[in-house]
């Protein structure tokens, strides 16, 4: 039943900027923008999304990473930073296939960010330097991307 709660938030969400999804087992509610496509080049994808997870304990504010490679090697992260400054990258999980845009193996993960980090982006957009074991990848997460999430009711905390 929660996946077919899920898919449908999913589907009414197509074409929105935003998608809420309540967890009622974990007592949260993540705002999320759509994926944004932060680099492509012959061998490698990333996408980004701005997202702000609130619960009873707090708020987290946060950019998901996904990061792809489309030749034989897979993704290996070992640090971002936004221009010199570095930033809070932590791995979720490492997937051998990744069938979205042809297979490919892919890097997941999350950029942890201050409340006072994620407004500004709403601003100025955040400026990722992605450094790689395998390659290097750079781009910029738009504002328009942590605008919207907050628009959408993230908290004021």
């Amino acid at each position: 039943m929660r996946l077919v709660l899920v898919c449908l938030l999913v589907l009414a969400s197509c074409g929105q900027r935003v998608v809420a999804v309540r967890d009622d087992w974990l007592g949260t509610l993540a705002l999320y923008s759509v994926e944004y496509e932060v680099h492509r080049d012959r061998h490698s994808i990333v996408e980004a999304r701005p997202v702000v997870v609130s619960s009873a304990e707090g708020t987290s504010y946060a950019v998901l990473l996904n990061v792809r490679r489309r030749d034989a090697n897979a993704p290996k992260i070992e640090r971002v930073t936004s221009g010199t400054i570095p930033l809070n990258y932590v791995l979720y999980d490492r997937k051998r296939t990744h069938c979205i845009d042809g297979c490919q193996k892919a890097e997941v993960g999350a950029i942890h960010l201050s409340k006072q980090s994620f407004r500004l982006a709403a601003q100025t957009g955040l400026p990722l330097r992605i450094w790689g074991l395998r390659a290097r990848y750079q781009g910029t997460v738009p504002a328009e991307a942590f605008a919207n999430v907050l628009s959408h009711g993230a908290p004021d905390d």
